[in-house]
């Protein structure tokens, strides 16, 4: 009859811990993309400015391995939590895509074009 007992017990805290983590993944869920929003801005955000012009131009000539090396640098100043490691490469490609579309980046980019095709060819 003990071994029923615990066998009975064991079920009984399995479906406990099932139930409590069923219950909390939403919040994590949101934990998660709000520390991924923060790791996102800081990657953004500690660039500096010769950060900036080195990824400009790594973009310009399509050396996409150098500018994530660039952010490469930078990441592990902005992880917040151990897990955003292993999704490095997705946090990255988003603060890469926040990076293009911000208006003085594209200045950036502007000027390195029109030196590309001022200099002699």
């Amino acid at each position: 009859m003990r071994i029923i007992g615990w066998v009975g017990t064991g079920v009984v805290v399995a479906l406990i811990v099932g139930g409590v983590a069923t219950w909390v993944s939403p919040n994590f869920d949101e934990a998660q993309a709000t520390t991924d929003r923060q790791t996102i801005e800081c990657l953004t955000g500690r660039l500096s400015q010769e950060d900036r012009a080195s990824i400009a131009q790594f973009a310009d000539r399509n050396d996409f391995d150098s500018l994530w090396h660039v952010y490469d640098r930078v990441f592990p100043d902005c992880a917040v939590r151990g897990d955003q490691r292993d999704r490095k490469a997705q946090l990255e490609a988003a603060a890469w895509r926040i990076l293009s579309s911000d208006p003085d980046f594209m200045r950036i980019r502007e000027a390195n074009a029109a030196l590309a095709a001022s200099a002699p060819h």
